[in-house]
């Protein structure tokens, strides 16, 4: 795979040769995943002297969608024909269903964005190999990155602005949970914190932000439940859980009740001894743990297995929208809520809905709902209140582009 480096996220200065040599430390094996173009040499033919302009135009948006959806530890490689992800998160199995993830939605993506080209795909191609085999295969390209200017050192994380997502609830028909969401100060706009590579930063931001929430809940005689998102890259290394279990430590207990933690980021393969291990030391101070999950998670039982206050799906942009799989994705979050029904655990689901797909949704028994669409973000804490599902009724179809 022949091309450039580009200096992403390369913290105190390392460049990419360093960051590299430090994720190999000590291992035996690294594991690498390429997006390549599927069908290249037609595409190359179809657009012919335009295809170089066409090219870079698609690499860039590809290359800021799969930033936003990589560990802080994971390092990005452009090439000519695509792009090298050299894991540092993740190995094996969850590697490989990282990156077949994230091609479903690059490819999703791209299929509803505006001057779409249905010949442009990508195609994922996971493998783990040896230190040695990765710098004879890659090598060239790794020492070209002494090239590349050092990165200026991150400025501390300021605290964003607060906002509250409000979940509705289909079985009782009204809104009852607030997600605390950070906003973005200059439009206002949910601010897409995963793009920060900091997730325990923002996730410790957030949390002592629902504990200030719940405080001005209680004594303004508020009643509602407070939501955070604590992504699992967060909660699964020793220091970072350490971390964010000691400011919940310094919560007031009395509080508990009205906090809820959604571990989300659950890729699918995820291990399950992890997972438990992660809600074990979490209940101890907060009792309500949801999981998120993605829409194909294959193995949802052993999740339910755990017994989460809830489970959730996260669905990507497009997904609902004409060209995306919709049908799969429907039949995927009903048989997950008819197995979570069996054991009483409620199910939620978060994205760009439209009145139509929470009433499919709700049909379907999924109880919890968060859209902007239907339920913009609040700037103010508003307590519970009633929303019938009445006010779902009506709406003119989705249109292809909107969804």
């Amino acid at each position: 795979m022949s091309g450039h480096t580009h200096d992403l996220d390369m913290p105190d200065g390392l460049n990419l040769a360093e960051r590299i040599r430090r994720l190999a430390n000590g291992r035996n094996t690294i594991d690498v995943a390429q997006f390549q173009f599927i069908g290249l040499r037609d595409i190359r033919a179809k657009y012919g002297e335009r295809w170089l302009e066409r090219r870079e135009k698609v690499q860039q948006i590809a290359r800021d969608f799969i930033a936003k959806r990589i560990a802080p530890e994971d390092v990005m490689i452009a090439g000519a024909d695509g792009f090298l992800l050299v894991f540092g998160a993740y190995s094996g199995a969850l590697a490989d269903a990282v990156a077949q993830r994230i091609t479903t939605e690059l490819n999703t993506f791209f299929v509803g964005a505006p001057d779409a080209d249905p010949d442009i795909r990508f195609e994922a191609r996971h493998r783990s190999m040896s230190v040695d085999d990765f710098a004879q295969a890659f090598g060239e390209m790794i020492a070209d990155s002494h090239k590349a200017p050092p990165a200026p050192k991150r400025k501390a994380l300021e605290r964003p602005l607060i906002g509250y997502t409000p979940v509705w609830d289909s079985k009782r028909g009204a809104i009852t949970t607030y997600f605390v969401t950070p906003l973005d100060a200059e439009t206002g706009y949910p601010l897409d914190w995963a793009t920060h590579h900091r997730h325990a930063d923002m996730d410790e931001l957030k949390l002592k932000a629902s504990e200030e929430a719940i405080r001005q809940m209680v004594e303004s005689n508020q009643k509602a439940l407070i939501g955070v998102a604590v992504h699992v890259s967060s909660l699964n290394t020793q220091s970072s859980l350490a971390r964010l279990y000691g400011a919940l430590a310094k919560f007031d207990t009395r509080l508990a009740r009205y906090r809820v933690v959604r571990i989300t980021g659950v890729e699918p393969g995820f291990p399950r001894i992890y997972l438990e291990d992660i809600i074990r030391t979490l209940r101890v101070r907060a009792p309500n743990i949801a999981i998120g999950l993605n829409w194909t998670e294959p193995d949802v039982a052993s999740v339910l297995k755990l017994q989460p206050a809830a489970i959730g799906f996260s669905l990507p942009p497009g997904s609902l929208g004409a060209n995306g799989p919709k049908v799969d994705l429907f039949a995927r979050i009903h048989a997950a809520a008819e197995l979570a029904r069996h054991q009483n655990i409620p199910t939620g689901i978060e994205g760009d809905l439209h009145p139509e797909h929470a009433q499919r949704f709700a049909a379907d028994g999924v109880q919890h709902m968060a859209s902007w669409r239907i339920w913009p973000v609040e700037t103010a804490l508003p307590s519970a209140r009633i929303w019938p599902a009445s006010k779902l009724g009506g709406a003119a179809p989705p249109s292809e582009s909107a969804a």
